[in-house]
């Protein structure tokens, strides 16, 4: 019989009035990756603090490695051998890899102050795991994965028995997931647990011998290896039935057009969109997609190349908002980077609207035939005197709907579905193709290629700052 290293009995949590955890069965084996795949995130970080630190419960118990430690009556807010590894990092930036790996923990305790041979073990260990890190370099000039190993490294050595995996695949590209899973379950064979949370069932399969179904603070469900396919989760997923295709209008020259684009991280980029197209742009070391991103919100010029909107040339001036060329940019986690909570819905909508019209002119009357104009699509929280109150969907519909009011003929999107949960992956997805219905061009800068085959119409690959030849038109009918 399997031994567990987490078991959680009937757990019920509250805060302020609220039930995050309801009734949570669950647990995990020794040695196992366990997946969770939250279909909203309602509880979620509950749940991880709880598997963390043992807060105090409403109801239940909570086993580690076959010890009480938390239950109704009693929490000792003692930590368990438990580490959490998602985008930021724990690791101290100004300190070297050895340091980073070394402090604090018990195996190095004797030689802590015995640099050498801090450096030799360390060094020893990489070499053992087959990964070419230079010991000496400090962590902030560390990549993204290497920043994710050195923790996940520390983290084994400190003696951590279950590691949480908080959304790899927000911030990891795909051959850097694929990697960073292979160290997974190298340690797996040496005992180690993992907690891996996902928000795609097909990152989740791949990996997990179990994965559990998290919905409204609930475990709905769990699925075994031998059970895992997309039909088994099909009565949990928002589908669409029709899936998107490339119209006979599109048979015209592209709306944009990048033409030898060149900068520190691609060489000589070349593509076109149409109206009413979407195309993706996947970067497998995710660095490309970054500094088009760059250029494309005015942070940063190429070294050479144009981009050329409706056969217009845009001027590459730094620092230079690009929306009066026609160009539009939703960033990464568009809700924290580019909404103004203490101002209302109608001021959040028509932020940008100065960019196109002089603000002398934006009176009242303008502004409440916009109100009117979009109150079908908002509905009463158009009415909103701030958004502090609004849930997550009405969030996004507001990034989206405000970009529709200044009418850009192209839109990059960067990550459109990270840190997203299914329900609001939906409603996404739903506004992209609202984009697409409207004519505007979609160019979606990706590191994942989960949910955007729902909605793209083409593929291009990045490998290495180079197009992949294989990057071409999608095939829906074959696509999971």
């Amino acid at each position: 019989m399997k031994e567990e290293i987490l078991r959680i009995e009937n757990v019920i949590r509250k805060v302020n009035g609220i039930t995050y955890l309801d009734n949570i069965n669950f647990n995990v084996f020794k040695g196992e990756i366990m997946g969770l795949i939250p279909l909203d995130n309602h509880g979620k970080s509950q749940l991880i603090e709880l598997i963390l630190q043992n807060v105090p419960l409403h109801f239940g118990r909570v086993y580690f490695d076959d010890q009480l430690v938390n239950y109704y009556e009693h929490s000792s807010m003692s930590k368990n051998r438990v580490s959490l590894l998602e985008q930021d990092t724990n690791l101290i930036e100004d300190l070297k890899v050895t340091d980073n790996i070394g402090v604090l923990n018990q195996t190095f305790h004797d030689f802590i102050i015995h640099n050498r041979r801090l450096r030799q073990e360390t060094a020893a260990l990489l070499k053992q795991l087959g990964i070419v890190i230079e010991i000496e370099e400090y962590v902030s000039e560390l990549s993204i994965l290497e920043k994710a190993i050195i923790e996940l490294i520390r983290a084994a050595l400190n003696g951590a028995q279950l590691i949480i995996l908080n959304e790899l695949s927000n911030f990891l590209s795909i051959d850097e997931l694929s990697y960073f899973q292979r160290l997974l379950v190298h340690y797996t064979k040496q005992g180690l647990s993992f907690l891996y949370i996902a928000n795609h069932h097909e990152e989740a399969f791949k990996i997990c011998q179990r994965v559990a179904l998290f919905e409204k603070g609930r475990i709905i469900k769990v699925i075994s290896a031998k059970d895992f396919s997309t039909a088994v989760l099909e009565p949990y997923m928002l589908t669409f039935a029709h899936p998107p295709t490339v119209s006979e209008q599109n048979n015209h020259v592209g709306i944009l057009k990048c033409h030898q684009l060149s900068t520190a991280n691609l060489e000589t980029l070349n593509f076109s969109v149409k109206k009413g197209e979407c195309l993706t742009i996947l970067d497998m070391d995710n660095r490309g997609i970054q500094d088009l991103a760059e250029i494309i919100s005015g942070y940063a010029k190429p070294r050479s190349g144009k981009l050329i909107v409706d056969g217009r040339a845009i001027p590459f001036t730094q620092k230079r908002n690009l929306l009066p060329d026609g160009v539009a940019y939703i960033p990464e986690n568009p809700v924290q980077k580019s909404l103004f909570f203490n101002l209302s819905y109608l001021e959040n909508l028509t932020f940008l609207l100065d960019r196109k019209l002089d603000r002398k002119i934006i009176g009242k009357k303008v502004l409440n035939s916009i109100k009117e104009e979009y109150r079908n699509l908002a509905g009463v929280e158009i009415e909103a005197p701030d958004l502090w109150g609004l849930e997550m969907q009405s969030l996004y519909n507001l990034v989206y709907f405000r970009l529709l009011l200044y009418s850009p003929e192209v839109v990059f999107i960067m990550q459109p579905f990270s840190q997203a949960d299914m329900y609001l992956r939906g409603r996404i997805i739903q506004l992209i193709n609202m984009f697409k219905e409207k004519e505007l061009a979609v160019v979606i800068l990706a590191v994942s290629i989960s949910d955007t085959l729902t909605v793209t119409d083409r593929l291009l690959i990045l490998e290495d700052g180079k197009l992949a030849p294989q990057g071409g038109r999608i095939n829906f009918a074959n696509s999971d």
